[in-house]
């Protein structure tokens, strides 16, 4: 008496075709920026209504009361605060040499949640509307410094062009001057971090 086995039907999958998960930093490069875009062109469309701007509910009498795009102008801060934190982590994680990745994921998200916790502040009152300058923008900052030595170590490592780089400096010049260049200093830094957008 004689047993037979059955052979195992082997599934072979054909070249290039395995799936691939998108680059994280590809994408955040790519994103980030186009979120601080929205957020400069979203403020300043809210305040082209003068002293109560178009985000507050009943005109210049409620402009304690903040409006739908008042709202979403604060959002938007938020994401692309939170979306810069998170490109900072994962640049950092591919640090080779330097060892930037904790101090600078911890720096970047600190700031991101400081962004977070101020605008929520505001909208629930908690913070009046007129809060110091250093609490409304220190959480950017926090981000931006973090995001900047990340940069720094990936040019080191030769990840990134000095162009790039320098064209990131000039970006954080626009964003900081008060002349309402924000729109200009997020398409800056969009064309800084376009060699990021190469997935690796």
């Amino acid at each position: 008496m004689t047993t037979s086995t059955l052979a195992t039907p082997v599934t072979t999958v054909p070249t290039g075709m395995a799936t691939r998960t998108p680059d994280r930093v590809a994408v955040l490069a790519l994103v980030a920026p186009l979120l601080l875009f929205t957020h400069s062109i979203a403020e300043w469309v809210d305040g082209l209504g003068g002293v109560g701007g178009l985000g507050g509910v009943g005109g210049p009498d409620a402009t304690d009361t903040p409006g739908p795009l008042t709202i979403a102008t604060g959002a938007l801060l938020v994401l692309a605060t939170a979306a810069f934190a998170w490109l900072t982590t994962a640049l950092g994680a591919r640090a080779e040499h330097l060892p930037v990745a904790v101090p600078t994921a911890l720096l970047a998200a600190f700031g991101a949640g400081a962004t977070g916790a101020v605008w929520v502040g505001g909208l629930t009152g908690f913070l009046p509307a007129t809060v110091p300058a250093a609490l409304a923008v220190g959480g950017q900052v926090l981000t931006t410094l973090a995001l900047a030595l990340v940069l720094a170590t990936t040019w080191l490592e030769g990840r990134v062009p000095a162009g790039s780089l320098a064209l990131a400096g000039a970006a954080a010049g626009l964003l900081a001057l008060p002349w309402g260049l924000e729109p200009l200093g997020a398409l800056v830094l969009l064309i800084a971090l376009a060699p990021l957008t190469r997935s690796a």
